[in-house]
């Protein structure tokens, strides 16, 4: 996950937890709101109307109350208003029926039983009582006010009124319903806020990482331009100096290379003179001198190594269109006598060329080492392969043999410079420097070196295709 989208993320989260901090209790209250005012508004009206109606529901406290009382007691509970779509019940003392605002329940029946015991503490104990019920009838919870009835400090009677809970409820809901919408909208505003100012400090990293890419591949000329928040600004000032110092370094390193490298050739071509002077002379120095040129070739080509190396190593190349088929041909035309002097068998396997952008004296160079480490190291009698090929949509050049291979152990150091390993210490003479340049040589083209597996030792040298790939790659004009 990219840094950037982790800083949304911790936003998101942080105003996912306060939204939700501040919109459940507010929920919550609105709920408890709604449902108080209602119970509020539904009691004081029936507080109300059970004193108004006091006087008739005393006057028909008996067990058989007269019509006119009903009548009159019904045409009070029918026009009173005591909340929107609600039933109003009154009963006598005794739990039975006087009047029903939906005319429902006829006076006289028994109302006040078991499976409403809203009335027992009305009729019993004198006090309001406010509960929800749900009615299957309706469908609906339902708000259940009973109040007595009194009529000179005695109980007379109660009145309950049943008031559906559902436009109350949608109203909560509507409610909650707009709560969400609004903390959607400010969790999505935080997110596109987290995601500009997120930018502000994830772009000058991404900028950092892609310069410090460019310079592990080579590229020392890579510099960041500071911007974004004090610490990280500070960090980009100082991959700046790290950056500057490392190519004022080997820069520096690869001067004093070429240099030395160039300077030792004209004191080791004299000492050589002599040295075959010496040899021509005959004599007990003779056989010392021939041991010391053989000392002095070693050390020569050390230095031609390490000449080409610092070369290798150097951005200052032109480059143009190469064909590796033809490279690849030319090479083993260079190195037939070689191979044959050695016993072996130097066989170049004709494919079509590729073409890609890089030096034809660098190409030259890369098959030149691969052919002469696969002549050096094989054993006599054994087949060096040559090709131009195309593998995995790069075009490659391969060289392979049928030697002793290299040991799995020593494939990731073999690139290494001044490394040889166990068999080329066994081999005999060398600088340690041939693949190492190889994949100089390669990497500044934009290539790579590899080590395949197989029967003896096949090292792959990769480039990318002239026409697309090259492109991303640094110009070495």
């Amino acid at each position: 996950m990219s840094f950037r989208a982790r800083l949304v993320l911790a936003a998101a989260y942080l105003l996912a937890a306060v939204v939700l901090a501040l919109a459940v209790p507010l929920a919550l209250s609105v709920d408890r709101r709604a449902s108080s005012e209602l119970e509020s508004d539904v009691l004081a009206n029936a507080a109300v109307l059970a004193a108004r109606v006091s006087d008739l529901v005393a006057q028909g406290n008996t067990s058989d109350p007269s019509a006119e009382v009903t009548d009159q007691l019904g045409l009070v509970v029918g026009n009173a208003t005591v909340a929107d779509n609600a039933r109003t019940v009154v009963v006598d003392s005794a739990g039975r029926i006087l009047a029903d605002s939906d005319g429902a329940q006829a006076p006289g029946e028994q109302f006040a039983t078991a499976e409403r015991p809203e009335f027992e503490a009305a009729l019993s104990a004198g006090r309001v009582d406010v509960r929800e019920r749900r009615s299957d009838t309706l469908a609906e919870d339902l708000l259940l006010v009973t109040v007595p009835v009194a009529d000179g400090g005695n109980v007379v009677g109660a009145l309950r009124v049943s008031a559906p809970m559902g436009e109350v409820n949608a109203s909560v809901r509507s409610s909650w319903l707009r709560l969400a919408l609004i903390g959607l909208a400010v969790v999505a505003a935080g997110l596109v806020l987290a995601w500009i100012l997120a930018g502000s400090v994830a772009r000058p990293v991404e900028k950092l990482r892609a310069a410090a890419g460019r310079l592990g591949r080579g590229d020392l000329d890579a510099r960041v331009e500071p911007e974004g928040p004090q610490e990280i600004d500070e960090l980009g000032r100082s991959f700046n100096r790290m950056a500057g110092a490392l190519s004022a370094n080997l820069a520096a390193q690869r001067d004093f290379v070429a240099n030395a490298s160039h300077q030792l050739r004209t004191p080791l071509t004299g000492i050589k003179l002599r040295l075959e002077a010496i040899r021509r002379e005959g004599g007990g120095a003779a056989e010392e001198a021939t041991k010391a040129e053989a000392e002095l070739d070693r050390l020569s080509a050390l230095v031609d190594d390490l000449l080409a190396l610092a070369r290798a190593s150097s951005e200052e190349t032109a480059g143009e269109s190469v064909d590796l088929g033809e490279a690849a041909r030319a090479a083993a035309l260079r190195w037939e006598e070689a191979a044959a002097a050695a016993r072996h068998e130097l066989e170049l396997r004709d494919a079509p060329g590729e073409r890609v952008w890089a030096s034809p004296a660098d190409v030259a160079h890369i098959l030149d080492n691969l052919i002469e480490n696969a002549i050096r190291y094989s054993p006599p009698g054994a087949r060096i392969e040559v090709q131009a090929v195309r593998t995995e949509n790069r075009p490659a050049l391969v060289v392979s043999d049928t030697g002793p291979g290299i040991p799995p152990d020593e494939r990731e150091r073999i690139f290494e410079r001044f490394y040889r390993g166990a068999d080329g210490r066994s081999a005999g003479s060398g600088t340690g420097l041939g693949l190492a340049i190889v994949a100089e040589l390669a990497e500044r083209w934009g290539g790579e070196v590899e080590i395949l597996d197989g029967p003896g030792t096949c090292v792959r040298a990769s480039f990318p295709t002239l026409s697309t790939d090259f492109s991303l790659a640094p110009n070495h004009s």
